[in-house]
């Protein structure tokens, strides 16, 4: 069975507009939350029931499926049996899900000590609740993954568009329905209620298509599947248990700081992740999904420069007004000063290392494409250790509570810088890509500049970003004028042809 092949761009712009959509949504999520709830117990029981949830099935979603399950479904492509496979691997996953379900319920006070010890008694008891009712949804959360792969590789984008975009939509679901019944169990609700319901619809829909299928499925099948699955998996192991160990070591030295410090942490995210989203995850799958190129270094470049060019001078001013934007979008309802502070910090931490990050993950793709996955593993799983010493390390030092997640967000920043720095190691491109760093960085300082003048002169938020962001702009264009001289020069050849 084979699938039509889309053109590399289309397929990106495909990737980018589902993940523009439920960017767009989460956003509204995360203000709807900040408003509603605020940096409260509830807010951080929530968000730590999710970490609890998604910690023990890590090795079978986020990064690591795609990167396995994507190449492995393409060669399957090439016979006559890749359904009947996607549906063995689907049963064999799903069911080692079901097995953690039942030892995360049977655990689930353990879990919450383990995770958020430094909540109140209060908090734990209601991320304890949390837990109980969301890890319903951790077999759906491992199916639906799986599905998404499959269809990636048959060069679709459905699952892989909808599920955030239905997930936020079941968040701000529980939220009213929090607002109408005072029930924060709803919320919970939700979020099961949507991962199972978005798990059938895929199956059934996949099914009806022809892209899976049980028919004649046997456990030796099952197993055929499951052997080659963790046999390609095994180099990638070590990367869900480097990245569920920094997510608990953070939640739990977040928990200690104060009240809405996890909450403030992924309030900060909202706005950081964008890059990630937009950028990093429809670049990355789309170098998964395509042939090997001729030339990897020409790949390299095309992808680089662009993205330097965008996310240095915009970190650069995510640092500089952190406060500002954080008060223009969240500062309203249960959202306080405290709020504000603590967010703030955060943001300023975690854009120091935004423009490493976004590149560094596309780059990390690009080594998974050519095969070189145990390389692209030991890089991540050494930023995820760096980020863990620099987090273990900071939570020594005085006034802690005062700057708590502002060094978490270093900390995060700190994995970013060591991630690119690692794939950079390892490429034929790296002098290219310091020196393209290098003319980024220009213009960021600039940016820099620019901010502390804008803060001196103007003093209120919405002055100061407004110039901000004109100052930004600029700034970029600047960027992209030092990466990009021909794209500047085939423009103005255009513009002069018509003139």
């Amino acid at each position: 069975m084979t699938a039509p092949r889309q053109s590399t761009g289309r397929f990106v712009a495909k990737l980018i507009s589902g993940a523009l959509a439920s960017k767009l949504l989460g956003f509204g999520r995360e203000i709807l939350m900040a408003h509603v709830l605020g940096a409260t117990l509830v807010a951080d029981g929530f968000r730590g029931a999710i970490t609890a949830v998604f910690l023990p099935v890590a090795f079978l979603q986020n990064e690591t499926v795609p990167a396995v399950m994507i190449p492995m479904h393409r060669d399957a492509l090439r016979g006559d049996d890749a359904p009947r496979k996607l549906g063995a691997l689907a049963i064999a996953t799903t069911g080692i899900a079901l097995i953690l379900m039942a030892v995360l319920q049977g655990l689930g006070e353990v879990a919450v000590q383990a995770l958020v010890g430094g909540f109140s008694p209060e908090g734990r008891s209601l991320t304890l609740d949390f837990i109980r009712i969301m890890a319903l949804g951790m077999p759906a959360s491992v199916l639906v993954n799986v599905l998404a792969s499959g269809e990636i590789a048959l060069g679709r984008t459905r699952l892989t568009n909808i599920r955030a975009s239905i997930l936020n939509i079941s968040v701000l679901v529980g939220i009213v329905l929090i607002v109408l019944t005072s029930d924060f169990h709803a919320l919970a609700w939700s979020f099961t209620v949507a991962f199972n319901a978005l798990a059938i619809w895929g199956l059934v829909t996949l099914r009806r298509e022809g892209a899976i299928s049980f028919r004649d499925m046997s456990f030796a099948a099952v197993l055929a599947s499951s052997r080659e699955f963790f046999r390609r998996l095994r180099p990638l192991l070590a990367l869900p248990i480097a990245e569920q160990a920094n997510i608990w070591v953070e939640r739990l030295l977040a928990s200690r700081v104060g009240t809405g410090a996890v909450a403030s942490l992924d309030y900060a995210r909202t706005l950081t992740e964008s890059a990630l989203l937009l950028i990093s995850q429809p670049v990355g799958l789309a170098v998964l999904s395509s042939a090997k190129p001729k030339e990897p270094s020409d790949q390299i470049a095309s992808i680089a420069r662009p993205i330097l060019a965008l996310a240095v001078p915009a970190s650069a001013f995510l640092f500089m007004f952190a406060p500002d934007i954080v008060r223009l979008v969240f500062f309203r309802g249960a959202f306080n000063e405290q709020a504000v502070i603590l967010t703030s910090q955060a943001l300023q931490g975690i854009s120091c290392g935004l423009w490493a990050a976004t590149l560094g993950w596309i780059l990390i793709r690009i080594l998974n494409g050519t095969g070189r996955n145990f390389v692209a593993a030991l890089i991540i799983v050494i930023a995820y250790l760096v980020n863990i010493g620099i987090n273990l390390l900071t939570s020594y030092l005085p006034h802690v509570s005062e700057s708590g997640t502002l060094l978490l967000g270093l900390g995060e920043a700190t994995r970013g810088i060591v991630l690119l720095a690692g794939v950079m190691m390892v490429l034929k491109s790296r002098k290219k890509l310091l020196f393209w760093l290098f003319l980024a960085s220009i213009p960021a300082v600039l940016m820099i500049l620019s901010g502390w003048q804008i803060h001196a002169w103007f003093a209120g938020s919405w002055q100061r970003l407004f110039v901000g962001s004109v100052a930004c702009l600029v700034c970029i264009a600047l960027a992209f004028a030092m990466l990009l001289p021909n794209a500047y020069v085939a423009a103005f050849a255009r513009l002069r042809s018509r003139f």
